[in-house]
């Protein structure tokens, strides 16, 4: 990927005339840095490059994964509700594992939806092997270019985990919320 990241910011160097194109360019040739960056942190970019992470499979039976927010087809609770809070992710993930049909949760951040800390998310994945990710890692300068972003905090606040997985947990496949 290093090598991909070289070659196309060696690429878009070249001189050209063109104003909307030179502007295209500018833009092909930050996010090929911003690649490149990553790969030599050993981090990757999502595919909109809003967002900078390194994936590593979790270590606990929560599957819990810091600086992650899962999106799920349905939410068997309501996080906003006060009576759904608890003071650590641990006890999110205990609920959810007390809930037959709960595979995945979320917890903790405030954001731009006015949520506060402790709320918990009890959710369901499709497969909680290979969850949908809305959000993960830290934010890029992409990110808060973004109208309504600028004051987005350094790290995606939230902490996601999921449980009863049926094989060995994936990276995941990002949610069509990614791009908030």
């Amino acid at each position: 990927m290093r090598a991909f990241a070289l070659l196309l910011l060696a690429l878009l160097q070249s001189p050209c005339s063109c104003a909307g194109v030179r502007g295209a360019r500018k833009r092909a040739r930050r996010d090929a840095e911003q690649i490149a960056a990553a790969a030599a942190a050993g981090e990757s970019l999502d595919p909109l490059g809003y967002y900078r992470y390194s994936w590593r499979p979790p270590a606990d039976e929560c599957g819990t994964e810091m600086h992650a927010d899962y999106d799920g087809t349905r939410a068997w609770n309501w996080g906003l509700d006060p009576s759904q809070h608890v003071a650590t992710a641990a006890e999110c993930c205990a609920k959810c594992r007390a809930h037959v049909k709960c595979n995945s949760w979320v917890c903790f951040a405030p954001d731009a939806h006015k949520h506060t800390r402790g709320e918990c998310w009890m959710k369901d994945q499709r497969d909680p092997a290979s969850p949908s990710v809305n959000m993960r890692g830290a934010y890029t300068s992409k990110y808060r270019a973004r109208p309504g972003h600028h004051h987005a905090p350094p790290m995606v606040h939230w902490v996601s985990g999921t449980v009863r997985l049926k094989r060995a947990a994936t990276n995941g496949t990002w949610s069509g919320r990614a791009v908030w």
